[in-house]
């Protein structure tokens, strides 16, 4: 279940801006690693907030969020902060250095980058949900050395300038007061260690680039432009670092025969003017395969719309489905026989129209 962005932030769901605002600054001061050095519970809360912030603050958000249609898999990427803090706190932000760098994250070691790959559905696949697997290339661990970095028969050492740690302490000042900032130690790059024998393989960097796949469970009613994160599939981190992210972007082919409508689904059926007129029974087809029978009752026009519940595309993070539109159209013939002529002429002397 989605987290309730305005119980995070502490407001009412009809909170203005200025609250939002307001709420994000106090939780903000309260939870940065800066101020709870060495406190992953904090950056955890911290990042929550920021994720709440993110999407009240912006009126286009907050209204799909509201009206529950904002795809949140994988909105919050976790880069972006130092952007957000600053429009919050103005220029250089509240807290001085990178919250991903600088301050009570442990280690300072290089994460790997996250990666972004392209999923084309099927209509088919949006509407119910698939298993798709995607392929890419990206750094992962090496196998010469186990992504030590080392060159086998040998490990890192120990830095002198952080004893291993791969921060160093520093003390200054903020609007909280004197604060100890962790920072990650130039000496070895945050890696707490330092490499004397590099692995060949790798060049001591710990990662070579490689083919890599993962499995992605596409759920029901995705649609193009949504989103689908995957933690700790993307690139490898440096020397045992934590891996990035992988972020699946979605997009979906036309269909031949189905137009989507948010969760339903239009499909244009052709009837001819005497099936309008008296009424017919016609086999619609479904999406997937199959067919229903259904009733078209007599004196439809062009353009009437008949609706057959739950025929539509799975709803995205809720059960159900939506309809499936049958938009009528009436079919002209515009070629007639000469039976077919006198038939019509004789209607139209019935009801009074003037033909050529």
């Amino acid at each position: 279940m989605a987290d309730d962005y305005y119980r995070i932030l502490g407001v009412a769901r009809d909170a203005p801006p200025a609250e939002i605002k307001k709420a994000f600054r106090r939780l903000a001061r309260e939870t940065h690693p800066d101020a709870n050095p060495g406190d992953p519970a904090a950056e955890e809360r911290f990042r929550r907030a920021a994720e709440a912030y993110e999407v009240l603050s912006d009126t286009e958000k907050r209204a799909r969020y509201d009206r529950g249609d904002l795809d949140l898999a994988g909105l919050f990427q976790g880069v972006g902060i130092e952007d957000l803090l600053r429009s919050v706190f103005g220029e250089g932000g509240a807290f001085g250095g990178s919250f991903f760098g600088g301050g009570g994250r442990g280690g300072g070691r290089a994460r790997g980058r996250d990666i972004r790959v392209l999923l084309t559905l099927d209509l088919e696949e949006a509407a119910f949900g698939a298993a798709k697997t995607v392929r890419f290339r990206a750094a992962a661990p090496c196998r010469e050395c186990s992504g030590s970095g080392a060159r086998p028969g040998t490990g890192p050492v120990a830095c002198g300038n952080c004893a291993g740690s791969g921060q160093v302490r520093t003390a200054r000042q903020s609007f909280l007061g004197s604060v100890m900032t962790l920072a990650p130690c130039r000496t070895c790059g945050g890696s707490g260690s330092l490499i004397t024998a590099p692995c060949r393989g790798c060049r001591g960097s710990g990662a070579v680039e490689a083919e890599k796949e993962a499995r992605v469970e596409v759920p029901q009613g995705v649609d193009g432009g949504n989103r689908i994160r995957l933690d700790g599939e993307g690139e490898a981190g440096l020397r045992g670092a934590p891996p990035g992210d992988l972020f699946v972007e979605l997009a979906v082919k036309p269909h031949e025969l189905f137009v989507r409508r948010g969760n339903d689904l239009v499909y244009e059926l052709e009837i001819g003017i005497a099936a309008a007129a008296l009424g017919t029974r016609v086999e619609a087809p479904l999406l997937g395969g199959g067919s229903e029978r259904v009733e078209i009752p007599a004196g439809t026009g062009h353009g009437d719309v008949i609706r057959l519940k739950g025929r539509g595309a799975g709803r995205l993070g809720r059960r159900g489905r939506g309809d499936l539109l049958l938009l009528v159209g009436i079919d002209v013939p515009s070629r007639l026989s000469r039976a077919e002529r006198r038939c019509l002429r004789r209607y139209a002397e019935m009801r009074g129209e003037d033909v050529l």
